[in-house]
């Protein structure tokens, strides 16, 4: 497990998809233009940078909190160029804190799920007061809609799937996906999430247990896929009436059909699982 890094150097939460990099967030921010992003880390925060930043750093200091994985991915270097095809392990990442970070991954241990009935740990860790500072409006939001239609979504499949005795605090949870978006093509964060799980089944093993499955939840298409060429499986799927576009910004009524259309594609959550298989070779 890694230190995390300054929250204002970490790559934005962007799932593997560079056109969709803020869309959750803008919406739960109630956002109706675009966030200007942050310029560098010495340059002051708008009153909305501000909150969306403590959003994220709560993240971190929440899955530290209970003892879960931090893992960093930093691009290539001309003193840690990536691995070549001689020596490819591990996958693209060198660990030079002075590279740009790649990507972001966090893991959360069985019966760690984010609770908002635990109020100590998510005021601890950030999350209770930067889920104050999106008001009345993007608590309902979070709390209400999204993470309700997740609980339900992984209920339901994990009973159908009959996994875990339908209780997903019995499994790894993914709380955290997120790629540069700078860096295009190379896939990092599904390269690192891939290398992060079957390591964490790793430790499992040689702790005497047995590798526990990960379920993670998205709400972009292109994560879908990313995720199923890893061997993720979708349990659940739903559509959300967000009134907003497919950025997550508010859909002004003059909008036009083809842009409403869009938004109504894009407004999806899902729910998925890996199972561990019955042997997978170490890195």
């Amino acid at each position: 497990m890694a230190s995390p890094p300054h929250p204002r150097t970490l790559p934005t939460p962007s799932h593997d998809s560079a056109d969709t990099p803020f869309r959750n967030h803008n919406w739960f921010q109630c956002l109706t233009s675009p966030l200007d992003p942050i310029a560098s880390t010495s340059t002051p925060l708008t009153p909305l940078q501000a909150r969306r930043l403590a959003f994220y750093r709560s993240w971190f200091a929440l899955v530290r909190s209970h003892c879960g994985a931090v893992t960093l991915a930093y691009t290539p270097s001309t003193t840690c160029p990536a691995p070549s095809s001689a020596a490819p392990d591990p996958p693209l990442f060198t660990t030079s804190p002075s590279n740009a970070i790649a990507a972001v991954v966090l893991l959360l241990p069985p019966h760690a799920r984010p609770s908002w009935f635990e109020p100590l740990i998510a005021w601890r860790s950030g999350l209770l007061p930067a889920l104050f500072g999106l008001g009345l409006r993007g608590i309902w939001r979070v709390v209400v809609t999204f993470e309700s239609n997740v609980e339900r979504m992984i209920s339901e499949g994990l009973k159908a799937r009959k996994v875990a005795g339908g209780d997903q605090g019995n499994l790894v949870m993914c709380h955290g996906c997120v790629r540069n978006p700078q860096w295009v093509g190379k896939a990092p964060a599904r390269r690192l999430f891939d290398w992060a799980v079957r390591r964490w089944w790793e430790r499992e093993r040689e702790a005497g247990g047995s590798p526990t499955p990960v379920w993670l939840d998205t709400s972009i298409d292109e994560g879908v896929r990313a995720y199923e060429a890893i061997g993720f499986e979708v349990l659940g799927e739903c559509a959300v009436d967000t009134g907003a576009d497919a950025k997550g910004i508010k859909l002004e009524p003059e909008s036009s059909e083809e842009a409403k259309e869009k938004a109504r594609k894009r407004s999806r959550q899902w729910v998925m699982l890996r199972m561990p298989p019955e042997e997978e070779k170490s890195d």
